[in-house]
């Protein structure tokens, strides 16, 4: 026969507040029957879902380092200065243009 918890023993192997195992059991995170009044939750079921939360919060801690690792992969250095990517090209691009000599409106030349 495999263990079981209520709310309060499952909360206590879990070291968080009872309310928070029902916000999971609710959400559906968590997997438990309510044969009267009381949740009932397994052992096994308990370990899943412990391990499902650490996985996420890895994933999501993995997910924020790549983020800081693009974002500084898109500067170079230039000149000994940091640059971005998308300056360098905007001011590239802006020396590269044509140089015009914009008439002053209302005149008329002949």
């Amino acid at each position: 026969m495999q263990m079981t918890f209520n709310v309060a023993e499952a909360a206590e192997y879990c070291k968080c507040h009872p309310e928070t195992i029902r916000e999971h059991i609710r959400a559906g995170r968590l997997k438990a029957s309510k044969p009267g009044r009381s949740y009932c939750i397994t052992k096994s079921a308990l370990d899943a879902f412990l391990t499902d939360l650490e996985n996420a919060r890895l994933q999501a801690s993995l997910e924020s380092r790549s983020e800081e690792k693009c974002r500084f992969t898109n500067e170079t250095m230039a000149y000994g200065m940091l640059t971005s990517q998308r300056k360098a090209a905007a001011e590239f691009d802006s020396l590269l243009a044509l140089k015009t000599v914009k008439k002053p409106k209302g005149c008329m030349t002949n």
